[in-house]
């Protein structure tokens, strides 16, 4: 049966939108990567959710709102977020996550590109 890439991807972002390190270990595969425009994080579930702790550490008003979520047969996706930082700026940014799943629904890799 193939994967609900959009249900998947909803819920990702919903974890991540929660700041919740443990919840975000466990939508990652045991071994999965996770890069950006500021550095990557892997090889392992555990290193990829220690980077996002990072980041909600160091923003922690930060989240992200779901745009449009490109979905195909295979088991990559493509989400158009924006990411509000939360900062006394207004800073938005414009990001487009590929995000690729294992055949179990985990993410394996997230690759995140800034506009």
């Amino acid at each position: 049966m193939p994967l609900d890439l959009n249900a998947l991807a909803t819920e990702y972002f919903r974890v991540w939108n929660a700041h919740d390190k443990e919840g975000i270990q466990k939508l990652h595969a045991a071994s999965s990567t996770l890069k950006d425009w500021d550095g990557e994080h892997g090889p392992t579930n555990a290193d990829v959710a220690k980077g996002i702790g990072g980041i909600w550490e160091a923003v922690p008003n930060i989240k992200i709102e779901v745009l449009t979520i490109f979905t195909s047969v295979t088991n990559t996706c493509v989400a158009n977020i924006r990411v509000i930082v939360g900062d006394e700026a207004g800073t938005v940014l414009n990001v487009v996550d590929v995000i690729e799943y294992n055949d179990e629904g985990l993410v394996v890799r997230l690759d995140a590109y800034k506009a």
